[in-house]
């Protein structure tokens, strides 16, 4: 099979594949992964060029940053941080996807990849930090909406103030959150 075919199948899987952070609250009709990875990567991409970093940089780490949970499923971030077996099955995954590109293909989804993991670049600390502002803003969003129970947006802006350490992009969120 070809390895236009195998990325193709993981995108399709990743917009199948609803975020579990919602599922498990009971939002109505939530977002895909796909869903996110997109909306991540148009606001990295335009937030790097008002800053002065590679957009298209930011927006590709944006868009493999989850691309692993097309292997492995999506679990919520908290549940990522304290389980090491996950972090090992993600990576894992990553080598399985790799496996199956050519080589220079592989290259760049590593590259990218290890990048946001190890947060080692200015665009990988913008996305991670975008990652944490966009889903908060997603649950302002399906709250807004009556799609969420009261209450999940303040819960979902508390975690993500936690690791938004950029002023400006913490001071949207609060402002944005007032709304609700």
């Amino acid at each position: 099979m070809s390895w236009i075919v195998t990325v193709f199948r993981l995108g399709a899987a990743l917009k199948e594949l609803r975020r579990e952070g919602w599922v498990r609250r009971g939002v109505r009709e939530p977002e895909s992964v796909a869903d996110h990875s997109y909306n991540l990567a148009l606001l990295s991409m335009l937030l790097a060029a008002e800053r002065g970093l590679d957009p298209f940089r930011a927006a590709a780490i944006a868009i493999i940053h989850d691309l692993a949970e097309a292997v492995t499923g999506d679990i919520p971030p908290s549940e990522k941080r304290s389980n090491t077996d996950y972090v090992e099955a993600e990576k894992e995954a990553m080598r399985r996807i790799v496996e199956k590109t050519p080589a220079e293909i592989g290259s760049l989804i590593l590259q990218l990849y290890n990048e946001y993991a190890s947060q080692s670049g200015e665009e990988a600390r913008l996305v991670k930090q975008l990652d944490k502002l966009e889903m908060a803003l997603q649950a302002i969003v399906y709250e807004r909406e009556g799609r969420a129970a009261k209450g999940l947006a303040e819960e979902f802006t508390l975690s993500a103030l936690q690791e938004i350490s950029d002023p400006s992009l913490r001071s949207l969120l609060r402002e944005e959150a007032k709304l609700c």
